[in-house]
């Protein structure tokens, strides 16, 4: 080992003690503050479920999260019943307990994302570039945010990249099995990694995902007291309260709090300044990304599986609903970008790194924290809302964009080696097809 590389390991040593020290001050610390947070609804969800109550009432759980949490702030359900289920231990404690376990799991859940990265990558093992992901992860803004307010996300993506890892090496039941977990805590990211599974036929995989994801939901719909009827519209009037004018979760300019929403819409609606002709665009250019996404992928013409899910899972933020705290699953495309050695893709893989870089910046919760003490000639600005404060979407629309033409380059490798493997002496594959030399 020269000196230079010494140096350049001590460097990466230091940054990553730095990074770890940012992430449990400004991610962990901050997270025992008592009273309500995102894990306040999962809490009290399951301690009603466990009870055989209603956990969707909105009237009973802010009721019964007065009398746990000791917390006068309102809560509205909006989880899916499988999460009550996955969290039902946590209800057995009192909330401060469940609370600090429920942080400590998501600092545990980070370091196994940092992990199942490095593995995932397949690195030479005491690489340099192991470690920049261990510090890349750690320094990532959006799981500092999810551990502060206590969200599902790090357990969820941490159980996504389990799942990742444990696929690689053939353990196709136990695999299946984290990801219907992932999917019963934040069905919006481990949906993708089924279908991603789906598509490429790994059907171990996908029938241990479908029996464990069909046991979760029947254990959590047999125990709450509703028809399946009344539980729907229960859920929709819940989920109206975050999606419907004005919510926390709209993403029109009727609602002030829409910085930490992350999907296409949020840019759309300043440009067409009607909700359905917003969803309409962010749904068609979705669908659009998926429709080359899928046909690439399922032709098996892309080598490198970390790369397929990683523009998969991007393209998802584009028209489906998702916050800042998801983001973090994102960082799955580092793996790619430091491993692969495609000459072809090299600015893209720079490029990948640079965006990513972006996202890593707390830029995001600087401008939430920022916007209710400007003017409002500039918060009503035109390129406030469309370019300034939405700026994460750009973002996230430039590194799905990013990701997908690096797709559809790998994948023409895939299909001519498909070919080639399928050619008979009668069906030569034409010289133009490989750049001048003829396979027969």
């Amino acid at each position: 080992m020269t000196r230079m590389t010494r140096l350049i390991r001590v460097v990466l040593v230091v940054v990553i003690l730095l990074m770890v020290a940012d992430f449990v001050f400004r991610g962990v610390v901050p997270a025992f503050t008592g009273g309500r947070n995102d894990f306040s609804d999962p809490y009290v969800g399951a301690w009603l479920w466990r009870h055989g109550k209603n956990p969707y009432d909105v009237a009973l759980v802010n009721a019964t999260a007065r009398q746990l949490t000791h917390s006068w702030l309102a809560v509205v359900p909006i989880y899916p019943p499988t999460a009550y289920v996955l969290v039902l231990p946590f209800s057995l404690l009192p909330w401060g307990w469940a609370d600090a376990a429920w942080v400590l799991l998501s600092v545990i859940a980070v370091g196994i994302t940092a992990w199942a990265l490095v593995k995932i990558g397949e690195l030479p093992t005491g690489s340099d570039r192991n470690w920049f992901i261990v510090a890349f992860v750690f320094a990532f803004a959006s799981f500092h945010t999810a551990t502060h307010v206590a969200n599902a996300a790090p357990l969820a993506i941490a159980c996504c990249f389990l799942a990742i890892y444990l696929a690689q090496r053939d353990h196709d039941a136990a695999a299946g099995i984290m990801i219907a977990v992932a999917a019963g805590l934040k069905p919006q990211l481990g949906l993708w990694i089924f279908v991603f599974y789906l598509l490429r036929r790994r059907w171990r995989l996908v029938e241990a995902c479908l029996l464990g994801g069909v046991a979760l939901i029947v254990t959590a719909v047999a125990r709450i007291p509703l028809s399946l009827t009344a539980l729907v519209a229960n859920y929709r009037e819940d989920l109206n309260y975050w999606f419907g004018p004005g919510g926390q979760n709209d993403f029109t300019t009727a609602n002030p709090s829409r910085l930490p929403l992350v999907n296409l819409q949020v840019v759309l609606y300043p440009l067409v300044h009607r909700a359905s002709s917003a969803n309409l665009l962010a749904h068609a250019i979705f669908i659009l990304g998926m429709v080359v996404w899928a046909y690439v992928v399922f032709r098996g013409g892309v080598p490198s599986e970390a790369l397929a899910i990683s523009s998969l899972l991007a393209l998802s933020f584009l028209s489906v609903y998702h916050r800042v705290n998801d983001a973090g699953i994102l960082t799955l495309a580092i793996c790619w970008a430091l491993g692969s050695v495609d000459p072809r893709l090299r600015w893209t893989r720079r490029a990948v790194v640079f965006l990513l870089l972006v996202l890593l910046v707390p830029g995001q919760g600087a401008l939430t924290r920022l916007q209710p003490h400007l003017d409002q000639r500039v918060t009503q600005s035109w390129w406030w809302n469309l370019v300034i404060a939405p700026y994460f979407v750009w973002v996230l629309l430039a590194l799905s964009a990013v990701l997908l033409y690096a797709v559809v380059i790998s994948g023409r490798d895939g299909f001519l080696r498909v070919a080639a493997a399928s050619a008979t002496p009668s069906s030569p594959i034409p010289t133009s097809a490989l750049g001048g030399s003829e396979v027969r």
